[in-house]
This record gives C-alpha cells, sequence and structure tokens, in this order.
C-alpha cells in the first residue's frame, strides 16, 4: 500500500469502537500523525477477537482463529510472528459431510495469538488514547467539528474533532448524519452465533483440533483450545459454534439452556460422553455479515464521517484490519 501523507498534529480523529478495524485506523492515523481517540462501549478492547479466562484456562469465544491472504495482511502477520505475539496453529483441522472426514489441515494457514485473540487487540491498541466503558449514543455537529454524546447527552468529545470513523458492527445510527452512508451500512444482514465454552473429563482421545461440522442442524464449528495454548490439570477445553440458523431460532433461549443443548449435540456427533467442569454459553447477535460490501469502508470526505469493519472489507479478521488500514490512510485533513 502507498505510504499516507503526514496529517497535522492538531488533527483530532475520533474512533467509536475498539474492535480489529477500529484499532487498525487508529493506529495507522495515529502514524500519520493525527490526534486519536478511540471510545469503546466495553470493559476490553478487540470486539470478535475475545478471550475468556476461567479457572480451567482460556477459551476464544469467539474469532478462533485467522489467516492471511493478501500481501499486505502477510507483512503483518510476520511481523506479529517475529514479536512472539502470534504463531502458526499447528492441529489437524477436518470438517464432516455426511458419512465423510475430509482432512481440512492443508487447506490454509491458521494463525493463532500466543495469549489468546484477546491479546491482539490489547497490542494494536497499547500505544492509543484507548478509553474503555465509553458507550457512544450519538454524534453531532458543533460548528465544523463533531460532537460525541453519552446516553444522558453529555458530551465526550472536549473540544470537538475533525474527523469522525465509526467501527461498529451496526453503524447505521451514528450514521445519521451521512444518509448514504447510513443506508449503505443499513443495507447489511448480520447472522448471530451462539458459543459454548465447554470444559470436561475424561479426556476424548481426538487427535483433531478443530472440526467444521457441515452435517448437523444446530453445530457448525469446535475447537480443542487446549492445542491452541497450555493445558489444565488435564481437562480438555472446547469451544462450540452454532450454525447461524439454529442461533437465529434460539436468539432469546436461555444461555443455560443454549449450552446444555450444543453440548449434548457435540457428545451425540462424536459418540462419545464427558463430564462438563464447565459449562457456558456466549451470544453474538452480530457473528457475521452476510452480505459484506465490496468496498473496503465508507467515507464521507465533504463532512470527513466514515465507517469499517469486516462488513466492508469481508467477513474475516483480515477484512476487518485492512479496512480498518485503508480508511486510515485514506483520510486527509
Amino acid at each position: 500500500m502507498t505510504r499516507a501523507a503526514p496529517l497535522p498534529d492538531s488533527f483530532r480523529v475520533a474512533v467509536v469502537g475498539a474492535g480489529i478495524s477500529g484499532l487498525a485506523c487508529a493506529s495507522t492515523l495515529k502514524a500519520r500523525g493525527a490526534r486519536v481517540v478511540v471510545y469503546e462501549a466495553s470493559r476490553r478492547p478487540g470486539g470478535r477477537a475475545a478471550t475468556e479466562v476461567t479457572p480451567v484456562g482460556r477459551f476464544d469465544y469467539g474469532a478462533q482463529y485467522f489467516t492471511a491472504e493478501s500481501s499486505d495482511f502477510e507483512s503483518w502477520v510476520t511481523a506479529w510472528r517475529d514479536d512472539g505475539l502470534v504463531e502458526r496453529w499447528t492441529a489437524q483441522v477436518i470438517a464432516l459431510e455426511g458419512g465423510r472426514t475430509l482432512d481440512k489441515t492443508a487447506s490454509a494457514e491458521r494463525y493463532i495469538v500466543r495469549d489468546g485473540m484477546q491479546a491482539l487487540g490489547r497490542k494494536l491498541g497499547a500505544d492509543l488514547d484507548v478509553r474503555l466503558d465509553s458507550a457512544v449514543a450519538s454524534v453531532g455537529r458543533r460548528g465544523s467539528s463533531w460532537d460525541l454524546l453519552d446516553a444522558g447527552g453529555r458530551s465526550l468529545s472536549h473540544g470537538g474533532f475533525d474527523a469522525l470513523v465509526i467501527a461498529v458492527p451496526q453503524p447505521t445510527e451514528l450514521l445519521r448524519r451521512a444518509p448514504e452512508l447510513a443506508q449503505q451500512a443499513s443495507s447489511i444482514v448480520w447472522q448471530p452465533c451462539w458459543a459454548v465454552l465447554l470444559a470436561f473429563e475424561p479426556a476424548s482421545g481426538f487427535e483433531f483440533g478443530g472440526v467444521f461440522v457441515n452435517d448437523h442442524p444446530a453445530l457448525s464449528w469446535a475447537t480443542r483450545e487446549d492445542t491452541k495454548g497450555p493445558a489444565t490439570g488435564g481437562i480438555e477445553r472446547w469451544v462450540l459454534h452454532a450454525t447461524p440458523r439454529w442461533s437465529a431460532l434460539h436468539l432469546n433461549h436461555g444461555a443455560d439452556e443454549v449450552a446444555e443443548t450444543l453440548a449434548q449435540a457435540f457428545a451425540t456427533r462424536f459418540n462419545f460422553g464427558f463430564r462438563p467442569t464447565l459449562l457456558s454459553a456466549r451470544r453474538w447477535l452480530t457473528a457475521t455479515p452476510a452480505n459484506p460490501l465490496k468496498s473496503p469502508y465508507l467515507w464521507d470526505a465533504g463532512q470527513k464521517i466514515g465507517a469499517v469493519g469486516d462488513w466492508c472489507g469481508g467477513p474475516r479478521l483480515e477484512g476487518a484490519f485492512l479496512s480498518g488500514r485503508a480508511l486510515g490512510h485514506a483520510i486527509v485533513a
């Protein structure tokens, strides 16, 4: 990618959302000289690159791994590997289709974050002004500047911003002052996903670390987490992902019920029994964009407002990262 021109240090940019796309955009803008503030509603950065740490070990319950298909992203992955942040996931990956078992290990080079996927968000945000627990409810104009407001109508901006980047999965409401962008964002259909954290004894004896389950109405994917990090006391740790359709049909069911149902589906599909030592479910309302835009970002140059995310560049971690980078290079003062 061609190196963008520097920005004046008086140029202030607000990025709403500290997922991978927002952090990539913010770090790119900061490298160009802009003053950037990132606002995140939750207590952690990284978005769907999420990790939960439990007494029996950690679980990457959002993005399980990532791939690198473009030379630009591959160069970043190489740097992260050199830094010890990421490593290749060498576990066997299979796919189940009807009565067949297909080995998918060599179908892609898969990477994991050594200390859990959430560590990537921490790395990208380490040198940024990231304000956690800061939910932006609406945005408005104050003269030529952008003003960010919380749910109580209080300003979060402290002087306003020259440009505004929305980096959340459903940005339509925050893009209301740019109707053309809002209309494009509103066309995205989001698929939900229930994720289950499962730990059990005795050991399964399975040789694979990941499995695409293409022949089950509820279960779509399972990862053996201890193939991605240190085992804890001999207890196996798994993350189960439900299919988009099943997740949508059970969207408002209780988490305990969902966890038990998917754990039983896992046991039945693989024909083995276990005793859970941990079983819980997490719900992603916006897990995957079914119809991502072809453009890597949205941008209104007149008002200096735009949006980024994997719903622009492709529904993968790579797409989110490159979307943020692309807009970070495109913005001019």
